[in-house]
């Protein structure tokens, strides 16, 4: 697990564009930890409105029963400010469930995962 860094040390400014595809129940502790993940890692968080930042980071989920298990898929479009797509970050993270709506089945802590998994990616691709 990465350090904290000491307050007020920022290593950079990203804002989070809505999430497109995931319900509001998966996406509160995905926001939350996210939050968490990126302040831990001396990132600011600007508001979606903010033009500023170095980075914009635009998150697309699904979700999808099968095998006895319910699987997320994730992916975000790292951009410049001007919509220009730098990188990309994808990865899935699965359960135990498999039956009816797939997003009943996600508890907090796997989108709570997916926040961490997806703030070290991003950092991991900085090089910090």
């Amino acid at each position: 697990m990465q350090a904290a860094l000491p307050a007020g040390q920022v290593r950079g400014r990203i804002r989070f564009m809505p999430v497109i595809g995931a319900p509001v129940n998966a996406v509160t502790p995905l926001s939350r930890q996210l939050a968490v993940e990126a302040r831990n890692r001396g990132f600011a968080i600007l508001s979606a409105s903010d033009p500023g930042g170095e980075h914009v980071l635009k998150g697309y989920f699904s979700a999808d029963n099968f095998g006895g298990q319910t699987t997320v898929f994730y992916v975000w479009d790292v951009l410049d400010p001007a919509g220009n797509r730098l990188h990309r970050i994808q990865g899935q993270e699965a359960t135990a469930g498999g039956a009816g709506d797939p997003w009943a089945s996600i508890p907090a802590d796997v989108m709570e995962r997916i926040a961490a998994r997806s703030i070290a990616d991003y950092a991991a691709w900085r090089g910090l």
